[in-house]
């Protein structure tokens, strides 16, 4: 919350003169009116965000980070990323503020090699308004074990994710 005063002094020409003085005091709000933007990996259309993991990768290996920014400012622009789903929920982890994905353990040889994180970016705004990528991962040391990338997909229509969209009307009317 910002405020700053204005004086304000009207006087008239008349005999004789008369004037006033008020002081207006001016306070200015955030409001929570922009979403989180997220630069990288880009969410527009049906391109997708591929990152190289290695299978020798140990817990806590530095895999990506997803960078986002928010339009508003004071708290309402404070982000917070989560990982909404994940096709292997043990294994990566997502820094709460930072947005580094890290693996939360030693990568072994049961892992699947194609991995897929659907990650949330949050405002701190009431209520908070959010932003979602995704993003695949494939576990291999060369790119001549690396698969098809027209056979990693995400299936939209059975996803357990769901995105509200929260609408508010305000009317303002002046007192009599």
């Amino acid at each position: 919350l910002r405020s700053f005063k204005v004086h304000v002094m009207a006087r008239d020409n008349g005999s004789p003169p008369l004037s006033s003085n008020v002081t207006v005091s001016v306070f200015i709000s955030d409001v929570n009116d922009n979403s989180p933007q997220i630069l990288y990996p880009a969410p527009e259309g049906n391109s997708f965000m591929t990152e190289l993991v290695p299978k020798a990768a140990h817990g806590g290996s530095l895999v990506s980070k997803v960078i986002a920014v928010d339009a508003d400012s004071g708290q309402n622009a404070w982000l917070s990323y989560h990982i909404v789903k994940s096709s292997d929920p043990g294994l990566f982890s997502i820094g709460v503020h930072s947005g580094e994905i890290r693996t939360q353990r030693d990568i072994s040889e049961s892992d699947s090699m194609k991995q897929n994180l659907i990650v949330a970016v949050k405002d701190n705004g009431q209520p908070s308004l959010s932003a979602t990528c995704s993003m695949y991962l494939l576990i291999s040391d060369n790119l001549a074990e690396v698969p098809e990338l027209k056979d990693i997909s995400y299936d939209e229509k059975n996803s357990k994710l769901t995105s509200y969209l929260i609408i508010a009307l305000v009317s303002v009317s002046p007192s009599s």
